[in-house]
Order: C-alpha cells, then structure tokens, then sequence
C-alpha cells in the first residue's frame, strides 16, 4: 500500500504571508496600493489640517492638526486597512469568499475615511465667520493644509484598490 503524504491544497493552510508571486500578482499591486493608502491616512493624522490666515499677505494667525481634529479616527482606519490588505492577497490565484470580504472592507474603509474627510475636516477648511479670528479681523479665513489632502488621497487609494479587489477576476 503507497499512499502519498498529505499536501496542503488550499491557500489557507499554506501560512499566512503570501509568496512573491502573490506580491507581483495584480491583486498583490493592488493589495500595496491600499497599503499606500493607509500609509497616507497615518501621516495626515499628523500633519496640518487648515491655517488660519489674515489679510491679503495671508499672515497665519494659527494651524490646526489632523489628527486632533476627527479624535484620529484615520490613524485606526489605517491600522485597519494592513489586515484587510494581507487578507485580500489570500484570493491571488482564485478570489475566495475571504479575500472578497477583505476586499469589501477595504472599501468600506475607505468610504469611512472620505466620510471623515469630506463631513467633519472640509467644513473646518473652509470656514471664515465662525472663526474666533474673526471677532479681531474681519478677513481672516481658514484654508486647507497638507493633511486635508494627505486623508483625500489616502481614502481614495484605500476605497480605489478594494473596489478594484472586488472586482478582480484573479
């Protein structure tokens, strides 16, 4: 009686980090695409959000952080996004159910993280009249800082790469 040793057929008992071929797989591509992103997220937590600026010079009078902002929401969607991410690699040679879930969440967190953005930070860069500025300086007014486009950018590539994960043949 010969009999063969047992060999692993399913991604999921072959370990959990894929191999370079995975990697350089489209959905590899697209798994680093949402990494970036996520990448993008945690820096706009630590960046300037808007500046309050004064006069036609555009003196600033003060900034405010990202972060502190939105109570660094982004900074736990982008810890988030790097499991999704590992996960939505493990359908590289077929989609799974997993991989598919992953990659769903990967969009939703990107829809949350351009929610953030656009409903609680975009007001704030653009506000002109309800600044305490204003009481001093009739022209004072708010404009957007780097992290404001660090978080729209960031969204976009997290939400862009788990639509495109979904959507993924193989």
């Amino acid at each position: 009686m010969s009999a063969s040793a047992p060999e692993a057929t399913s991604d999921y008992s072959k370990g959990l980090w894929p191999n370079r071929a995975d990697l350089l797989a489209p959905r590899g591509l697209l798994a680093a695409v949402a990494v970036v992103g996520a990448i993008l997220l945690a820096l706009a937590e630590f960046t300037t959000l808007y500046q309050v600026v004064i006069g036609s010079l555009q003196t600033v009078k003060r900034s405010a952080g990202t972060g502190s902002n939105h109570g660094y929401a982004l900074l736990f969607l982008a810890v988030v996004v790097l499991p999704l991410a590992l996960l939505a690699l493990r359908g590289s040679r077929a989609p799974t159910a997993g991989s598919r879930a992953a990659a769903a969440g990967l969009v939703a967190v990107g829809a949350a993280a351009l929610v953030v953005a656009l409903a609680v930070d975009l007001p704030d860069t653009r506000a002109s009249g309800r600044l305490p500025e204003s009481v001093a300086f009739e022209d004072a007014r708010a404009q957007a800082g780097p992290g404001f486009y660090l978080e729209l950018l960031g969204g976009l590539f997290v939400l862009g790469a788990g639509a495109a994960l979904l959507r993924a043949k193989a």
